[in-house]
């Protein structure tokens, strides 16, 4: 896949500059049950936050590890240099994501993460286009998979996420709901 230096929306005609990622973090704000998530984006200079459903976030880890595992070995290491991310948390550039698209794009070695607004038309076009570096989208695999595992425990018996009270596991039907109480 092979992106310009600017998409263009045809329809509305907003332009989109591509985010060459400096940057990025999966964070999980709140208690169990109750958490939002977001995925940071930063490019040194500006952060873009994606605001995101806990299955988006597991569906963005999984694609991408899925991705990485069809993609040549790379001789060459990633072209930024670790130092301490910094994210702007105050950012104008925030978002709920609704479609999210990944890519590859073969010339420049990065994945292409390609985000949505659920608020907008999807004909509007993209809210944001960035560049990972393979390294990046790793810990973004590797962070989605933490942070959503970090949530409430699942019934062993269903799978559905137990909340502080009791349990009414649907595979016994309601019954022995003090068997599966959380402590």
């Amino acid at each position: 896949m092979r992106l310009q230096e600017k998409r263009v929306s045809e329809s509305e005609g907003r332009e989109i500059a591509p985010i060459d990622v400096r940057w990025v973090n999966v964070e999980a704000i709140g208690e169990p049950g109750q958490r939002r998530f977001r995925l940071l984006i930063s490019s040194g200079t500006e952060t873009t936050v994606f605001w995101m459903e806990k299955l988006q976030v597991d569906a963005l880890g999984r694609a991408l590890e899925q991705l990485l595992d069809q993609l040549p070995e790379d001789e060459e290491a990633d072209d930024f240099q670790a130092a301490e991310p910094q994210f702007d948390l105050q950012s104008d550039r925030q978002f709920r994501v609704g479609k999210l698209e990944i890519g590859y794009d073969e010339t420049r070695d990065r994945i292409v993460l390609i985000a949505y607004d659920i608020e907008e038309p999807e004909s509007f076009g993209p809210a944001a286009v960035c560049r990972l570096t393979r390294t990046q989208s790793s810990e973004i695999s590797e962070e989605a998979d933490r942070v959503v595992a970090a949530g409430r425990p699942r019934c062993v018996m269903c799978g559905t996420p137990m909340g502080p009270g009791p349990h009414a596991c649907a595979n016994q039907n309601g019954h022995l709901r003090e068997e599966y109480e959380l402590d």
